[in-house]
């Protein structure tokens, strides 16, 4: 069954791939369907039919950023490459990888960690590359951003929890299949429009080995926390949090550079990064797969 799933994933990517070689570009409206409608959708399902943990991880996975983001800051003061270190994607690519393999429990935590994320990376992202913007003209832009009122929808619909559960959950099968569709094609059309060097590879190799053993170790020191306080949604989907550690850096900072800087140097930092994340996702996932089989 895991083995099938594993194919999911790398199947929507190359459907992405080969859209992205068409004459007309569908990624405009995709990624607009996707990151402004199906993907707040979910989070709203997983907030207002919350597990007990879920906060927890949310919370964690805030500080997580911030650490990373300081730690980035002493090495380097640009902002591009601390926001490549530290904000992933565990929106497009983590939640419907973790989905496909972990299930919904996964998917959870995942949400529960793309949602984290968002709002440091939204916030801070947008405080490193702006010079000279007003704090109130960064925070209303941070409230604006879907993770966010998706999150205050989810809160405010949590009294209606159970009943959203019971009717709306064949809804929600079909909204974590074009999340995950969605989401891998377009990383797909993405990728095939970015020229890749071998040089580009060579400079993104050391990043995602810090980036990787910075994520387990803080990953490792959550679940250590969690284990005293028996959040059982955590450590029952260990695999799921150290999925994490794998991924690239988020698609959405080319966005915010484009934006705020009038540049695109994480293009290639992001498309480098996700091919090593997609290697060393098959790997995780084969390994994943040879313990269910041993045990």
């Amino acid at each position: 069954m895991m083995s099938l799933a594993l194919l999911a994933p790398l199947l929507y990517l190359a459907i992405g791939l080969g859209l992205g070689r068409l004459p007309f570009d569908i990624k405009g409206r995709a990624s607009a369907l996707l990151t402004q409608w199906i993907i707040p959708a979910v989070i709203v399902y997983n907030i207002a039919t919350h597990r007990p943990g879920v906060f927890a991880i949310m919370l964690g996975m805030m500080v997580m950023v911030g650490l990373m983001l300081l730690l980035s800051r002493a090495f380097t003061r640009d902002p591009v490459q601390n926001l490549c270190f530290a904000y992933l994607n565990i929106g497009w690519l983590g939640l419907p990888v973790a989905s496909t393999l972990f299930g919904d429990e996964a998917a959870r935590i995942i949400i529960a960690a793309y949602v984290g994320s968002s709002l440091v990376g939204n916030s801070v992202g947008v405080g490193l590359m702006v010079r000279g913007q007003h704090f109130g003209s960064r925070l209303r832009q941070t409230l604006q951003a879907p993770p966010v009122w998706a999150l205050l929808l989810g809160l405010a619909c949590m009294p209606l929890g159970a009943q959203i559960e019971h009717y709306a959950q064949p809804l929600y099968g079909g909204l974590k299949f074009l999340m995950s569709f969605l989401g891998m094609a377009i990383l797909g059309i993405w990728l095939s429009a970015t020229r890749l060097q071998w040089a580009d590879f060579k400079k993104a190799r050391l990043p995602f080995i810090a980036r990787l053993l910075t994520v387990w170790a803080l990953v490792s020191l959550f679940v250590f926390i969690c284990r005293q306080y028996d959040l059982a949604l955590v450590t029952q989907n260990m695999p799921a949090l150290y999925l994490i550690g794998l991924l690239p850096p988020a698609a959405n900072i080319i966005v915010l550079e484009t934006h705020y800087m009038k540049s695109g140097r994480s293009a290639s930092m992001i498309a480098s990064g996700t091919c090593l994340s997609i290697v060393a996702i098959g790997v995780y996932a084969g390994a994943m797969l040879w313990l269910q089989h041993r045990l």
